[in-house]
Formats: C-alpha cells, structure tokens, sequence
C-alpha cells in the first residue's frame, strides 16, 4: 500500500496562514442563506370548505389567491394568501364543471383557471370565480387527446403544456385549447419518457418535465 506524503507546514507559515484568512474573512462579505421560517397552515381532512380529501394540485395568481385541486373530493378549492377559504366549485361526474380526480391546477395572466381532470381525460378552464368557460380534450391517443392528463403549465404567452402521462409525452395548446404540438413517446432516451408527471415553464420559455419511472427531470425549450 502507497501513502501519500503530505507536506509538513511550520508554525510561522501556519500562524501567517491564520491571520491572511482571518483578514480575508473579515474584509469580506459573506452571503448566508437564510432559512425559510414558518408562516401558517390551514386543512384538514374531510369534506366540508376548507378541509381537503388528496389536495394534489396548487396554483397561486396575480392578487395573491391560491387555488388547490381537491382531488377526491372531486372539486376546486380558492383561498386567500392567509388560508381563508373563498369558494369552491365542482363535484363527482362528467359534465361542464364536474370532475372525476382534478390533480393539476394553474392560473394564467388573465386569472384563468385551467384543470386536469384526470379521469374524466380533458382539461377545463373556468374564470376566477369557477364559472366554466371551455373544456378541450377526449379520451384517446390521437392529437388533443388524452391519457391521465396531470401535470399543467402555462407560459407567458398563454400556451398550456399538459402531461399526458398515460400516453408518455407532452401536449402544447393554446389558450383556446387549440392543438399546437406534441413531443415524446415510451423509452429512457433522450426526450422519451416513462410517465411524465410534473411539468413546469420558466420566463424563458423553457419546459421542464418530472419524467417519474425514468426517475429524472428533462428541460426542453419551447418549440
């Protein structure tokens, strides 16, 4: 076995290393992460306004407002900032404004509230109060359709990106539901996926995907 001789430092070069450090340190200003404190939780389980049952999804807008996919109990929940409940719509079934297991919820500039509805395959999209507007989406493989819609984002411009896990790929639309485009199939290769759940856009447009059983995070630009 080969040790590695290390160099023998002598008191006066240790003691002038101190003071340079010591110097340095003092005349320089370090940045120190603060840690995140506690501010308030609200929820418990059940049915009745602002208990949950599965809350899965969470998106915020503009004021402040936070909406939460209440996802067994089949339904939307809004608060304020501070946990106060506002409203609620949406119970069990397959007609506008009805859901079978909402899991993603977001918001886009216009205070539009876009949902998957997972088992019922299609996203629906409500104003801020939870009146419907539009709904888009059918059970299926083909363009516009969709297997276990989860995951939901929307970029600057308005489009929607969906994770159609079931299906193994991301669908783009924009904010009319309108088909624009679609990336990905089953596979560990680049771009390939094996259940996409998660799926997030930053302000440069670039899209982000939580691809579950490949147990990794692809980043994609817009197109």
């Amino acid at each position: 076995m080969q040790f590695i001789k290390l160099p023998i430092i002598k008191k006066s070069l240790a003691l002038k290393l101190v003071t340079y450090l010591t110097l340095t340190l003092t005349n320089t200003s370090i940045s120190i992460a603060q840690p995140f404190n506690f501010v308030t939780k609200w929820g418990t389980f059940g049915s009745s306004d602002g208990q949950f049952n599965f809350p899965y999804g969470i998106a915020t807008d503009s004021s402040g407002n936070v909406y939460v996919a209440d996802a067994s109990n089949h339904r939307i929940q809004k608060f304020n900032s501070n946990g106060n409940f506002i409203s609620t719509w949406g119970s069990l079934g397959s007609a506008n404004g009805q859901f079978y297991l909402p899991l993603g919820v977001a918001v886009d500039g216009s205070g539009n509230v876009y949902v998957t509805d997972q088992a019922n395959q299609r996203i629906q999209k409500f104003n801020s109060t939870g009146a419907f507007i539009s709904m888009f989406g059918s059970s299926g493989v083909g363009n516009g359709q969709f297997n276990s819609p989860s995951g939901i984002a929307i970029d600057a411009l308005g489009n929607i990106y969906i994770s159609d896990v079931g299906n193994h790929r991301i669908q783009k639309f924009n904010s009319n539901g309108d088909f624009i485009s679609t990336w990905g199939s089953i596979g560990t290769a680049n771009g390939q996926f094996n259940g996409p759940f998660g799926v997030a856009v930053d302000g440069s447009e670039n899209v982000y995907v939580a691809d579950l059983f490949n147990h990794r995070i692809q980043k994609f630009n817009s197109s």
